[in-house]
């Protein structure tokens, strides 16, 4: 543990030299709570503390050991994402301007990531910046390396290897690279399921993040029953078709309001219209839209 700041702030400097980039949004956690009314739940939204980030460089490092292990032994299965399209780049420079946070030409993309604070324009910038980060997936391989075997945030070739007992996975990666590191054979097993690996993924990591939704928005949904009428404040974090997906100040719930034209950044003020706990919805309508 005394060694961890040290290695974080270390493994930090060698992602920059990668070109890689760390995108820190706060993480919404249900909280139970004891009160004077009884028991019941709460969400704070955390950027968590230090050694989490530096714990979090232990992960990377290892998931980039297993990619280097599984390449140079030609069989594997590597986390991937491709870089971002040019055009999504210079429309994220763009909005960066609009929001007085200018990203510079001069400053690397994680160089400029990491310097933003946690006001709401930071904030909406990240949520902006969420977007250059898509087209993650899987690949195996036996045989023959795939050339495109890079994720792109992180700036090198990299595997899910930490996390067994919550991620199916990180099992075959474990499995594959302890028979690579000690010169055996892969099990037959393992080497034959890799391809049907990417889709089982794919499907697991889509019911996971449904029902990490499904419970928060049910979670949120509670902490507003019964306030229908009242008056929130909060911070719009972007542009959603014919509205925008705004951060209340408190509960800190997020939700889609439409009619809200806010730019983002901007702080708005919503009146709640509804609650389900049922649906796991909530509805907002902007304030000066109802006096109009």
């Amino acid at each position: 543990l005394l060694a961890m700041p040290w290695f974080g702030a270390e493994r930090a400097s060698r992602e920059r030299e990668r070109g890689g980039a760390s995108l820190n949004i706060p993480e919404a956690r249900i909280l139970a709570v004891s009160t004077a009314e009884g028991d019941g739940y709460a969400i704070e939204r955390s950027y968590g503390v230090p050694l989490e980030d530096w714990n979090a460089h232990v992960s990377l490092l290892t998931g980039m050991a297993a990619a280097d292990i599984m390449i140079a032994g030609g069989v594997g299965i590597l986390r991937t994402m491709p870089p971002a399209d040019p055009d999504d780049v210079a429309a994220f420079r763009a909005q960066t301007v609009a929001l007085g946070i200018p990203w510079h030409a001069d400053v690397a993309y994680g160089d400029y990531l990491r310097g933003l604070d946690r006001s709401p324009a930071a904030r909406a910038v990240k949520e902006y910046a969420a977007g250059l980060f898509r087209g993650a997936g899987y690949v195996a391989f036996d045989g023959e390396v795939p050339v495109e075997r890079a994720q792109a945030a992180i700036g090198a070739p990299y595997a899910h290897a930490t996390a067994p007992l919550r991620r199916l996975v990180d099992r075959w990666a474990l499995i594959v690279c302890e028979a690579l590191a000690n010169g055996r054979e892969v099990p037959d097993w393992a080497r034959s399921s890799l391809p049907e690996l990417p889709a089982l993924m794919t499907r697991s990591s889509q019911r996971a993040a449904q029902l990490d939704a499904g419970a928060l928005d049910r979670v949120e949904a509670a902490l507003l029953q019964g306030r229908e009428r009242e008056a929130f404040t909060g911070v719009v974090l972007a542009q959603r078709g014919d509205g925008a997906r705004v951060q209340i100040a408190d509960p800190p719930v997020e939700a889609k309001v439409p009619g809200v034209d806010a730019a983002p950044g901007s702080a708005v003020r919503l009146r709640l219209v509804a609650a389900s706990v049922a649906d796991g919805t909530v509805a907002f309508a902007p304030i000066a839209a109802e006096s109009s």
